[in-house]
């Protein structure tokens, strides 16, 4: 079996946000707000924005995937949604979600 080092989460943006640094400072202050320090330090990766800037794709470690979520998705601006995650990059090409 395939072990993954990463896992990926395909988020939804709203309002549309094209900037990387936004993106991630947003992402940084939930994560800080959440959990502190530790927190805060969590490293995640922006592999792609949307061009319009209403999706990105994050890779982070795995054993902090549910923190990242639980945070990102705790914020009211930028609001941002789960569209799929998965420990396969290429899976979230795939709009039919996975149950």
């Amino acid at each position: 079996m395939l072990t993954s080092t990463h896992h990926y989460l395909h988020l939804k943006l709203q309002p549309k946000i094209t900037s990387e640094l936004s993106i991630r400072q947003s992402i940084r202050q939930a994560l800080l707000d959440f959990f502190g320090i530790t927190g805060g330090s969590i490293h995640l990766d922006i592999l792609w924005i949307s061009d319009d800037g209403s999706e990105i794709v994050v890779r982070v470690d795995p054993r902090d995937a549910r923190n990242v979520l639980a945070a990102a998705t705790s914020l009211s601006s930028p609001k941002i949604q789960l569209v799929k995650e998965s420990h396969f990059l290429p899976s979230l090409l795939s709009r039919n979600p996975i149950f």
